[in-house]
């Protein structure tokens, strides 16, 4: 059974019975395999990471953990774009940074990858019970349904690092 059947036949909760969002660990930033990609809002960069997320994982063996994957980090690059496009407020990202760059990164330990996203917003992601009358909102449902755990971490001077993991054999 996939990991997407799974999720959908997953109970459904508006908002997880525990908490998910977590500081991540810092030894990640130490795993032996990390490759990493520079993306702008200005060139289709969920795609971009799609696909480049599906090579890298392929490469690495892991294929059966591509699909979902790719939804996650195209859900968390959206999320990124929304807060380092130039109309978001400054509430939502730092105004001292003018740095539109996200950072994809792809973590690989024993057992694990982690994807993350950097982005030069400070503001803390939340998971939203879904609203039947919006358009936008259901991406951090997507991730929680997706991955075994994610979470968040500043990344001093540079904004944060939304990540989620997935477990393989």
């Amino acid at each position: 059974m996939t990991r997407a059947a799974i999720a959908e036949s997953a109970p459904k909760h508006a908002v997880p019975d525990r908490p998910r969002v977590v500081r991540m660990p810092s030894d990640w930033w130490d795993a032996p395999s990390v490759v990493a990609l520079a993306l702008t809002p200005a060139t289709q960069p969920a795609k971009t990471a799609r696909r480049f997320t599906r090579s890298t994982l392929t490469r690495w063996g892991l294929g059966p953990l591509a699909d979902d994957a790719e939804v996650i980090v195209a859900e968390l690059v959206a999320n990124a774009v929304c807060h380092t496009e130039a109309g978001a407020t400054s509430d939502d990202r730092n105004p001292g940074r003018g740095d539109p760059r996200i950072g994809l990164r792809l973590f690989r330990r024993a057992g694990e990858v982690m994807c993350a996203v950097l982005d030069p917003s400070d503001a803390a992601p939340v998971l939203r019970a879904p609203n039947g009358e919006t358009e936008c909102g259901r991406g951090l449902q997507l991730v929680d349904a997706l991955c075994d755990v994610w979470g968040w971490s500043p990344v001093v001077g540079q904004g944060k690092a939304v990540w989620a993991i997935l477990f393989c054999a």
